[in-house]
C-alpha cells in the first residue's frame, strides 16, 4: 500500500517508474517529476488506462475513492470520448506561449498550427489521431515548398502530443521523429560581406546621413550581438561604464550575457545619448513612444547604401566570427563564449563564463582597432 508520505519521498529518475497501490491502482513517476494516479484495465480485449490526475492534487485517500467510482462506471454501458485536438489545442497554447519570449515567435507557432494542423484533425478526439494523419500533415507542408516550416509543424506536434501525455490525457503519441519523412532543408547563411570588403563596408556607413542609425551601426559591428539584442539595448544595462550586461530573458540560449565595452564603443554611445540619453532604451524609436528601433531600421540603412543582398546587421557576428577565428590569436573557445554560442557541456559553459572575462576584454579591444581601423 502506497502513503503520502512514500510518495512524497521519491524522485523522478531517468526513467518513468511505478509505485503500487492495492485494487490496481499506481502512482507513475516520470522524469519531469509529474506524479500521476492511473489504473490499467482491459475493455473490449484491447489493454488500456485510466488517469485519474496528479500528485499531489489528488491524494492517496482520494485516488481510492476515483478508483472505486470508476470501476462502478466501467460496469455501465456509456461510450466516452476524449476531447478534440482543437479543445487540448487551446490549452496548449496557455501552457506553451508564456514560455516564449518573443511575441513573432508566439505568432508564429499560432499560426502554424492554425493553418497547418488543424484542418485536418482538429475535430478529431486526440486518442483518434494516428501516425498516418501526422505524417500527412508535415508532408503537405513539404509540398507546398515549405520545407523548413513543415519540420517546425513537427516539431509543435512533438511538443504538444508530449505535453498530453504528461498531463495525463492520453498514454502515448505517434508524433516523434516527424522530421525523418521530411526533406533537410537547406542551410541559411546570413548574408555578410567579405574580409577584404569590409573597409569598404564601414566607410559607407559612417557617411550615412542619419545620426543614430550611423552610430547605431558602428555600434552593432563592435559588438556583434543579435539585432534583437541590439535593438532593446537599455542605459541600464551598461555596467561600471565598461560592460553591457543583456539579462537571459533576451538572450536565445537564456543565459545572461556580458559584452565588455571597448573606449571606441564607449565613444560611440556617448554620440547616441546626446539623441536618445533621456529614454529607456539607446536605440528609441523616433515614431513610437517607450518602444526601441524597428528590426528594420538598421537593415533598411543597409539596404539604401547599396547592401541589400550582401550585408545584413546579423552579418557582424558572421564577420567577426571569421576575422577573429582567422586573423586573431585568441582560442576558439574565447571567442565562442563572446559570441553568446550554445555549450552542451554544462561544466564547460559554466567555467566558460566565469572564467573567459578577462580574456574577452583583451579580444573585444583588439576587434575595436581592426573596425576603427577601416573606417580610417
Amino acid at each position: 500500500m502506497i502513503t503520502n508520505k512514500k510518495i512524497d519521498g521519491s524522485k523522478p529518475q531517468a526513467k518513468p517508474y511505478k509505485l503500487t497501490d492495492g485494487h490496481g491502482l499506481y502512482i507513475e513517476i516520470l522524469p519531469s517529476g509529474t506524479k500521476s494516479w492511473r489504473f490499467n484495465y482491459v475493455k473490449n480485449g484491447k489493454q488500456q488506462t485510466k488517469t485519474f490526475g496528479r500528485y499531489p492534487d489528488i491524494g492517496v485517500a482520494d485516488a481510492r475513492l476515483l478508483l472505486n467510482a470508476f470501476k462502478i462506471e466501467l460496469t455501465q454501458v456509456t461510450v466516452k470520448t476524449l476531447p478534440t485536438f482543437d479543445e487540448m489545442k487551446r490549452k496548449w497554447y496557455l501552457h506553451k506561449l508564456p514560455e516564449l519570449k518573443n511575441i513573432k515567435h508566439k505568432q508564429q507557432v499560432v499560426y502554424r498550427i492554425d493553418t497547418f494542423v488543424s484542418p485536418t484533425i482538429g475535430n478529431m478526439p486526440i486518442d483518434t489521431i494516428k501516425r498516418a494523419h501526422l505524417v500527412g500533415i508535415v508532408k503537405t507542408v513539404q509540398e507546398g515548398g515549405i520545407i523548413e516550416t513543415a519540420h517546425r509543424v513537427g516539431t509543435h506536434l512533438r511538443q504538444m502530443f508530449d505535453w498530453l501525455v504528461d498531463e495525463g490525457e492520453i498514454e502515448s503519441h505517434s508524433a516523434t521523429g516527424l522530421s525523418r519523412v521530411l526533406q533537410t532543408p537547406k542551410k541559411k547563411h546570413m548574408n555578410c560581406v567579405e574580409i577584404d570588403e569590409m573597409a569598404t563596408l564601414m566607410k559607407a556607413i559612417n557617411s550615412y546621413d542619419e545620426p543614430v542609425t550611423r552610430y547605431g551601426l558602428i555600434f552593432a559591428s563592435l559588438v556583434f550581438v543579435r539585432s534583437s539584442e541590439l535593438r532593446y539595448m537599455r542605459w541600464s544595462e551598461i555596467k561600471d561604464k565598461r560592460f553591457w550586461v543583456i539579462p537571459e530573458e533576451r538572450m536565445k540560449m537564456n543565459l545572461s550575457h556580458v559584452v565588455p565595452l571597448s573606449d571606441f564603443a564607449l565613444s560611440i554611445l556617448k554620440e547616441i545619448e546626446v539623441f536618445n540619453g533621456d529614454y529607456e532604451f539607446v536605440f528609441q524609436s523616433p515614431l513610437r513612444k517607450g518602444k526601441p528601433i524597428s528590426e528594420n531600421t538598421m537593415l533598411y540603412a543597409l539596404y539604401r547604401l547599396g547592401y541589400r543582398g550582401k550585408m545584413t546587421v546579423h552579418g557582424f557576428r558572421a564577420l567577426a566570427s571569421t576575422i577573429l577565428n582567422e586573423r586573431s590569436s585568441f582560442a576558439h573557445d574565447v571567442i565562442e563564449r563572446q559570441l553568446a554560442h550554445k555549450e552542451t557541456n554544462l561544466v564547460r559553459a559554466a567555467y566558460n563564463r566565469a572564467e573567459y572575462l578577462e580574456e574577452r576584454i583583451k579580444l573585444m579591444s583588439w576587434w575595436s582597432d581592426w573596425v576603427s581601423a577601416s573606417l580610417k
